[in-house]
């Protein structure tokens, strides 16, 4: 199977369709983008956003067949997660990712009978879903602040001592502030780092939400 989570990568299927993260006409005052860029966005012209290859082939080798996993966004990572043999969720507003990354898997004969598809905000979806345990939750949906610490702050919780958490696109300034805090809590260890893009961490704490700001040493100093 490893040859698949391979070739994959390899093909780099288009499963995304131009901006994301909004519906809504994106003025080019209101966006850091060239406008070219953002243009291409608004044509909705399908593109690979897809965690990098490395980060994908550990992924797969890391996770045990059974596991409970779950992901913010869907693409490629989905992929790995169906062929690692995951009892897998995959979170993403976006139907029209769903139906792309499923008839790509139909036409590589690529089983998607473990991945369950939750076409919903992540912030609308896992504040009310069951808090069934997790073992590995890869963040890499909607990118804009502060999603990536909501969707770490409704998960983090379910996962398990030991489980993994995997960060992607590292460059963009709200994972980053999330990459920073990881970096600095005790609760967390770092495992692997995949250039700038991708981050992953070993929970190392049955708990990590009952703190107190004086508990974290991502806060203020202490005072004088």
């Amino acid at each position: 199977m490893r040859h698949i989570v391979d070739a994959i990568f390899n093909d780099s299927p288009r499963v995304h369709q131009g901006e994301t993260e909004t519906r809504r006409v994106i003025s080019p005052s209101e966006s850091i983008l060239p406008e070219a860029a953002l243009q291409s966005l608004a044509a909705g012209e399908p593109v690979c956003w897809g965690i990098a290859k490395e980060a994908g082939l550990f992924l797969y080798d890391a996770i045990k067949p059974g596991w409970r996993t779950l992901e913010t966004g869907a693409g490629l990572s989905t992929l790995v997660f169906a062929l690692a043999r995951a009892r897998h969720i995959a979170v993403t507003p976006n139907p029209g990712e769903v139906t792309a990354i499923k008839n790509y898997a139909a036409a590589k004969g690529i089983g998607l009978g473990s991945v369950r598809f939750v076409v919903a905000k992540s912030e609308e979806y896992l504040p009310r879903a069951k808090p069934t345990p997790l073992d590995c939750v890869l963040i890499d949906g909607k990118h804009a602040f502060p999603w990536p610490m909501l969707d770490w702050f409704y998960t983090a919780g379910r996962l398990r001592k030991g489980g993994l958490l995997a960060l992607d696109d590292l460059a963009l300034p709200a994972v980053d502030v999330l990459r920073r805090f990881l970096d600095g809590d005790e609760r967390w260890r770092a495992r692997e780092r995949f250039a700038d893009k991708t981050a992953v961490y070993v929970k190392t704490s049955d708990t990590v939400h009952d703190v107190a700001w004086h508990m974290q040493r991502f806060g203020p100093a202490a005072p004088a």
